[in-house]
């Protein structure tokens, strides 16, 4: 499929084009990360006890499925739980208090993000210590935005 300079593509069509350069693959351009980014990725968290399941490609950051799993270590419970999302304009997004003696959470919710950015879950359990994992997810509403 021959482009011309002027002609708009809509999705399908940019993917044949893509499929005709050779499976040619697109790469994310780095953006400038918060101030909040870098600190939390410059702690040495443990992650030990905490299994997050994000999309890594959301088509849109209006809702954006967070499943968090967290079993706090031995002789610990859980007593509180952050979800942090770093690059929004409010980035405590959720804090949840859990009563005495919870050893183990399930939950699941779903995000609103402001854009690209890896999403953050910090558990404090009973002896003030804490531990935290990350998971990226890269909104792409900016790619499709004919509706196809």
């Amino acid at each position: 499929m021959a482009v011309t300079p002027h002609k708009l593509l809509d999705r399908r069509a940019c993917l044949s084009v893509l499929a005709a350069m050779g499976g040619a693959t697109l790469q994310a351009q780095d953006a400038p990360e918060s101030a909040l980014a870098a600190q939390l990725r410059r702690k040495l968290w443990s992650s030990q006890g905490i299994q997050l399941e994000v999309p890594p490609l959301a088509d849109t950051g209006n809702a954006v499925p967070l499943v968090m799993h967290i079993e706090a270590p031995p002789g610990l419970s859980i007593e509180q739980i952050e979800v942090v999302l770093p690059e929004n304009p409010n980035p405590v997004a959720l804090t949840l208090e859990w009563p005495p003696a919870t050893r183990q959470v399930k939950f699941q919710t779903r995000l609103r993000l402001a854009g690209t950015q890896s999403v953050w879950v910090i558990a404090r359990y009973s002896d003030g210590s804490q531990r935290a994992r990350s998971a990226p997810t890269i909104i792409t509403s900016t790619a499709c935005l004919d509706g196809t």
